[in-house]
């Protein structure tokens, strides 16, 4: 009865980490596709519909502990409501995606603060 209440108790533990594992790369997908489709749809959108998706994207990210993620956003929607970010905004685009690669892996803190360090030198927000 012993082994079978310890190998209860691995696979509850087991499905733990999958489920820990699955949400991340849940929301991971949710931030590509969002950034994906105000890549696509930028040209037509108004500023306004702009900031509130990029707001949309920094609210799951923070939520979700996608920090990287959620202060490029920031980053973004500062530069939209100072000048539209017209000519930066895809650089920003590219940077968010670039960050949710590198978000919820530990073992790239250094490339996230890089990525970060870069964003701000090339775009000087």
């Amino acid at each position: 009865m012993g082994m079978q209440h310890a190998a209860a108790g691995q696979l509850a533990a087991a499905e733990i980490v999958a489920a820990t594992e699955i949400r991340p790369r849940a929301i991971r997908d949710d931030l590509k596709q969002r950034i994906g489709q105000l890549a696509r749809e930028r040209h037509n959108m108004s500023s306004r519909q702009l900031v509130e998706g990029v707001d949309a994207l920094r609210s799951l990210a923070n939520a979700h502990g996608f920090g990287a993620v959620a202060s490029i956003a920031a980053r973004l929607e500062s530069a939209l409501g100072r000048d539209g970010a017209g000519a930066t905004l895809a650089c920003y685009l590219e940077a968010l995606d670039d960050a949710v690669a590198l978000d919820h892996d530990p073992s790239m803190a250094h490339a996230q603060q890089a990525l970060l360090a870069s964003v701000a030198l090339r775009l000087g927000r």
